[in-house]
């Protein structure tokens, strides 16, 4: 590193030391419980989607349901007035059950070269927007095991699974393993699909309008489709193929671009998300867990890789909070209807 850089990457590490209330962040601690909760928050408000879900910090390594539900009513009438014998009782309004959830230990390990961080330097913010980088490499990281995580392997391999599929179980894993029969794989042909003219499902509305039916109607409240992008990408080629100059009135937000609603849901593209996957569920039904006072981090300036180390680490896992407020079709399932290659008049489903 140049002089320069070198100054400004001390000034940076002392500031840091004075912001996790530490010596130096040059040996390894342990984050205070109330400044690792601003540390995440900074990582959730990199992304939309992260800060619609439940994020939560929890005690314990494993522990039961932590997240309140609305799972029934608890407005009746004990009729005390015409029996003697009736009494008023209290119902439990938590929702919560004894399903459990299990942290596992994530590594988010990062390096700057020292040839970077001279070219960085001439920011006078460098680091801050460095660390703003990671922050939202972090925050897509989360997202992409939430949809894609399948177990939680002693050691990962990015090359294996490069949508880290082996780092910690996701909400779709989850819901395959607790409630299968949630997670639909077939329609009239055994693990297919079908969404087209003449298939299960005409279009995406009647899709995510028949999904919608696998939750308990007392459970529909705050309900939104998740889509993924191949999915969204057809409709919308057909929508403008039939359309032709007509205007659109599709609306895009800034989580998703996504499109409008579907079977009668606001519906939204995530990133990461399978690509022909659809999901009915709401928002704040998914979660985020992280175990309070687990997060150490340690730089290191290690002049043998002439590099800086930034090691970090946290106890984290995935959560949905109610079984019954999600269903979704498995992407590898669903098929469109296509035109076979070279014909004008011949389809397919692929």
């Amino acid at each position: 590193m140049r002089q320069a850089t070198t100054q400004k990457y001390r000034a940076a590490t002392q500031g840091l030391a004075q912001r996790y209330n530490v010596q130096t962040v040059r040996q390894q601690f342990n984050v205070e419980p109330t400044i690792e909760q601003r540390l995440y928050d900074g990582v959730y408000e990199t992304s939309e989607f992260l800060r619609r879900i439940n994020t939560q910090m929890v005690d314990e390594l494993v522990g039961k349901d932590v997240t309140l539900s609305i799972d029934n009513s608890i407005t009746g009438r004990a009729g005390v007035e015409s029996d003697n014998d009736a009494e008023r009782s209290t119902h439990d309004p938590s929702g919560l059950g004894e399903r459990e959830y299990r942290c596992y230990a994530v590594e988010c390990d990062v390096h700057m070269t020292w040839q970077q961080m001279d070219n960085w330097a001439k920011y006078p913010d460098f680091h801050v927007r460095w660390r703003n980088h990671v922050k939202k490499r972090n925050a897509l990281d989360i997202i992409k095991v939430g949809w894609n995580g399948i177990k939680a392997a002693p050691k990962t391999d990015l090359a294996t699974n490069p949508m880290l599929e082996d780092l910690n179980i996701g909400w779709l894993q989850l819901v395959r393993r607790d409630a299968p029969e949630l997670a639909i794989r077939s329609g009239q042909v055994d693990s297919q699909i079908r969404i087209g003219l003449g298939g299960d499902y005409a279009n995406l509305d009647q899709a995510v309008f028949d999904l919608q039916q696998a939750i308990p109607l007392h459970k529909r409240d705050g309900l939104i489709a998740i889509i993924g992008s191949e999915l969204i990408a057809h409709a919308q080629g057909n929508y403008y193929a039939s359309q032709a100059e007509t205007p659109s009135e599709k609306e895009k937000i800034e989580l998703a671009q996504v499109i409008k609603t579907y079977g009668g849901l606001m519906s939204f593209q995530v990133p990461f998300f399978p690509p022909r996957g659809i999901m009915v569920t709401a928002f704040d039904n998914l979660s985020h867990l992280i175990q309070s006072g687990s997060t150490r981090m340690h730089i290191i300036d290690n002049p043998k890789k002439k590099r800086v180390e930034d090691y970090q680490s946290r106890n984290d896992c995935f959560y949905v909070n109610d079984l019954e407020k999600i269903a979704f079709f498995e992407s590898d399932a669903v098929k469109i209807r296509t035109l076979k290659a070279g014909s004008d008049d011949e389809w397919e489903w692929t």
